[in-house]
C-alpha cells in the first residue's frame, strides 16, 4: 500500500487487539528450508559445505565471520568487515563492548543525550547503531554496558544491511560471537586489580562429556571505582552456561543460558554552559563548552542515585546436516533487560545571576525490555551449469515489548518544589536523602512484531569472478501505548511497514590471495525502529527513511596468508530523511511536524591491516576518513544546517594496537 511521505497514516487513539504471530506464519517459514535439490534435481551436483574453522588462540587475521549469512572467507566478501577476535580482546585487557570497538574506525562513541538510557550507544559512518547490536545474529535489546566476558569476537559490518539484519543498520551493524561449548579441556582463571579500588575475577572452564557432548562455563566478578571521576563507581556479577550434544556428528544441539546483573553509581558528567545563554561573567568565557572546573567533580547523591540492571537470555540451536551439500539451522533465543535508574542530571540554577548547580533535577527509568526470536536457516553449496551456489534461505519470526512504569520518590515528592544547590567548584555528594523511590503504575508499553524472509545466493561463476545477490521482506507491525496511567489508558499509535531490503555484490580476483570488489545494499529505519516514537506531531504517519549505500575496495592477504589489508571507496547516502516541516505546511501547530524531504550523505575512505608482520610482531591497525554533510532539510528554521557535518562523524580516525612476542610466555603490547 502507498503512502504519501508526509502524513498518510493516521494517528489511532483506540483501543485494539495486540498482535500475535499466527500458526500459518510459522509453518509458512519452516517451509523455506525444504532442500533445494528437488527444484534443481536433475541439473544439479552437490558439493560439501565448509565448516567455521576454529583460529588459534594468538593469531590477530580471521579468515571467516562467524554469520551463517556470510558463506565466502572475508576475502571474497564485497563489504568491509571488521573482526576483533579473542587474542585481541585478550592482550588488550578489554572489559567492555565500548572498549573493543575502539579498534575500529569509523564508530563514534556517545553516552545518554537526548533521554536515550546510558550504554553502548554510537554511531557507525555517521549513522546511529545503538538498535543495531546483535548477539550470534539475533538483535539484542534495551540499551546497557555489555560485558565481553562471554565473548568469543566481536564483528562489525559497515554500510546498510537491513537484508542481513532486518530494519535499523543504516551505517551497519555489530554482531557479538558468544563462547560456546567445544571438544576441549581447559580452564582458564584470570585476576586483576587496580589503583581504583578495583578488581575483576574471571573463569572460563569447559568440559568435554562423553565423546560428543561438552558443557561451558563462564564466570565473572567485577567492580570498581571509574578512574578519573569521583564518587563514581560500577559493578557486576554474571555467569553463562553453554552444553553441546552431537559435536562433529550430523545431528548438533547446544542451549545457552546466560544472567547479568549491574549494580553502579550513573554518572552525567559535568554541567554545561549551554549556547546562546548569557552566564554570570566568571563564565562568560565558557559559553558552548564545559565550565572551568575539576574533572574528577561529581554532581549527584551518592545517597539517592543508583543504577540496577539485570539481564538474562536463554538460546537453543539445533543443526542437521541432511546431506554434505545441505545444512538446516534452527535457533530460538528468549531474553529480557530490566533497568531501574535514579541519575542527577547536572544543570545550572540559574546561570544569568549564580554558579550553583541544581542537584534536584534527576531522571528517573523502571523499564523491561523483553524478547522472543525464531530463526530458520538451511545453508546449502550446488552447482548447476558450472556455476557454484552458496544458498542461504530462511525466515525470523520476533516478538519485541517494551515497558515503562512510572518510578516516583513515594515519601518526599517536594524536591522539585524545593530544588537541592550545590556549589559548582565544590560540588557536595552525600547530601542526607529521605525519600524512597518505588514502583507506581505503568506509563508506557509497546510491542514489535517482525516477520521475515530472505535469501541470499553467492554464485562463483569462474574462478576469478563472484556475484553475491541478498534479498529480505520485512514486517513490521508495532503498537506503542504511550498513557497507560494518565487521562487516556487506550491511547496509543500503531504502525505496519513493509520493506524489501537488497544487497548486491562483484568480486574479481586477479590473483588467489587477492580481491577486487563492488557492493551496494540499502536499509529502512521506521519511526517506531526501537518501539517507541513521539506522540506530538506526526512524526507516527511518516514512512521509514532509507539509506543505500556503494563501495569499491580491495583486499589482499600478504606474508604468505599471515597479513590481511583492506582498502576501501564509500558513499553512504539517506534519501529521506526525517526533517522539520516548513512553516505552513500543516495547519495544526501543536507539535512538532516532520517531513522525509531531508538528504544526508557520508563519503569516505577506509584503509586496514590485520596480522602478522613478523612471527614475532601482530597489529591491528585501521584508519578512516569522513566527509559528511546535510545536503538537505526541509524546515524553514533549518536551512542553516544545509552543509553541516554529521553529528559524532569525524573526519579522521585512527587505531593501531600491535602486539611484540619475545617468547611463547612473554609479549609486550602497545597502542592508541
Amino acid at each position: 500500500m502507498q503512502r504519501n511521505k508526509h502524513a498518510s497514516r493516521p494517528l489511532s487513539s483506540t483501543r485494539s487487539t495486540r498482535s500475535s504471530f499466527q500458526h500459518s506464519a510459522l509453518a509458512l517459514a519452516v517451509t523455506t528450508v525444504v532442500p533445494v535439490q528437488i527444484a534443481f534435481a536433475e541439473s544439479m551436483k552437490e558439493l560439501p559445505l565448509t565448516q567455521v574453522e576454529s583460529q588459534q588462540e594468538d593469531q590477530y587475521n580471521v579468515e571467516k565471520s562467524s554469520a551463517p549469512k556470510y558463506t565466502q572467507p572475508l576475502l571474497d566478501t564485497a563489504k568491509t568487515i571488521t573482526v576483533i577476535p579473542q587474542s585481541v580482546l585478550q592482550d588488550r585487557g578489554v572489559t567492555r563492548l565500548r572498549d573493543a570497538l575502539r579498534n575500529v574506525p569509523g564508530i563514534s562513541l556517545a553516552a545518554g543525550e537526548g533521554g536515550i538510557p546510558t550504554g553502548d550507544n554510537m554511531t557507525i559512518r555517521g549513522f546511529t547503531a545503538r538498535n543495531d547490536i546483535l548477539i550470534d545474529g539475533v538483535r539484542d535489546i534495551a540499551g546497557y554496558s555489555r560485558d565481553v566476558y562471554n565473548i568469543e569476537s566481536v564483528e562489525v559490518s559497515k554500510g546498510p544491511s537491513s537484508a542481513l539484519c532486518g530494519r535499523g543498520s543504516t551505517g551497519g551493524s555489530i554482531n557479538l560471537h558468544s563462547k560456546t561449548a567445544k571438544l576441549d579441556e581447559f580452564t582458564d582463571l584470570s585476576l586483576r586489580v587496580g589503583s581504583e579500588n578495583d578488581h575483576r575475577v574471571q573463569l572460563d572452564s569447559n568440559l568435554t562429556v562423553r565423546d560428543s557432548s561438552a558443557l561451558r562455563i563462564n564466570l565473572l566478578s567485577d567492580a570498581g571505582e571509574v578512574a578519573g571521576r569521583d564518587e563514581v563507581e560500577n559493578a557486576k556479577d554474571a555467569i553463562a552456561l553453554s552444553f553441546s550434544t552431537g559435536l562433529g556428528s550430523d545431528s548438533r544441539f547446544s542451549i545457552n543460558a546466560e544472567y547479568q546483573n549491574q549494580d553502579n553509581l550513573p554518572d552525567y558528567g559535568l554541567p554545561w554552559v549551554s549556547n546562546g545563554s548569557s552566564p554570570v561573567a566568571e563564565l562568560a568565557d565558557f559559553v558552548g563548552s564545559a565550565p572551568p572546573v575539576d574533572f574528577h567533580n561529581f554532581y549527584g547523591n551518592v545517597q539517592r542515585d543508583f543504577e540496577d540492571i539485570e539481564a538474562q537470555s536463554l538460546t537453543a540451536k539445533y543443526e542437521k546436516d541432511l546431506s554434505a551439500s545441505t545444512r538446516v539451522r534452527v535457533l530460538g533465543r528468549i531474553g529480557s533487560v530490566e533497568r531501574q535508574s535514579v541519575v542527577t542530571a547536572p544543570r545550572f540554577a540559574e546561570l544569568s545571576t549564580s554558579t550553583a548547580v541544581r542537584q534536584s533535577d534527576e531522571k528517573t527509568r523502571d523499564t523491561l525490555d523483553s524478547l522472543s526470536v525464531l530463526q530458520v536457516d538451511m545453508l546449502g553449496r550446488y552447482e548447476t551449469n558450472h556455476i557454484q551456489h552458496d544458498l542461504v534461505i530462511g525466515a525470523e519470526l520476533a516478538k519485541e515489548k517494551f515497558e515503562r512504569w512510572n518510578f516516583t520518590d513515594v515519601v518526599d515528592d517536594n524536591l522539585d518544589s524545593t530544588p537541592v544547590l550545590v556549589d559548582l567548584y565544590r560540588p557536595d555528594s552525600n547530601i542526607t536523602f529521605t525519600g524512597q523511590y518505588a514502583r507506581t503504575s505503568k506509563d508506557q508499553e509497546a510491542t514489535g512484531d517482525t516477520i521475515a524472509f530472505y535469501a541470499f545466493d553467492t554464485l562463483t561463476l569462474t574462478s576469478q569472478w563472484e556475484l553475491s545477490l541478498g534479498l529480505r521482506y520485512d514486517r513490521f507491525d508495532t503498537n506503542y501505548f504511550y498513557d497507560l496511567s494518565g487521562a487516556d489508558p487506550s491511547a496509543q499509535l500503531t504502525a505496519k511497514d513493509q520493506e524489501l531490503s537488497w544487497n548486491l555484490g562483484v568480486v574479481y580476483k586477479p590473483k588467489n590471495n587477492g580481491a577486487i570488489y563492488f557492493g551496494a545494499g540499502n536499509s529502512f529505519s521506521p519511526s517506531a525502529e526501537d518501539l517507541t516514537v513521539s506522540t506530538r506531531g506526526n512524526a507516527a504517519n511518516l514512512e521509514p527513511e532509507k539509506t543505500i549505500s556503494y563501495e569499491l575496495g580491495t583486499k589482499w592477504t600478504l606474508f604468505d596468508n599471515r597479513l590481511f589489508t583492506h582498502a576501501a571507496l564509500f558513499r553512504s547516502e539517506k534519501t529521506n530523511a526525517r526533517t522539520d516541516a516548513p512553516d505552513g505546511l500543516f495547519d495544526d501547530d501543536d507539535g512538532r511536524f516532520d517531513t522525509l524531504d531531508g538528504r544526508q550523505r557520508v563519503d569516505g575512505l577506509e584503509l586496514s591491516a590485520t596480522g602478522q608482520l613478523t612471527e614475532q610482531l601482530s597489529i591491528i591497525a585501521a584508519y578512516t576518513f569522513q566527509d559528511s554533510e546535510v545536503v538537505e532539510a526541509g524546515g524553514d528554521d533549518q536551512t542553516d544546517q544545509v552543509g553541516n557535518a554529521l553529528a559524532r562523524t569525524p573526519e579522521h580516525s585512527f587505531s593501531l594496537w600491535g602486539r611484540y612476542a619475545f617468547s611463547d610466555q612473554l609479549s609486550l603490547g602497545l597502542g592508541t
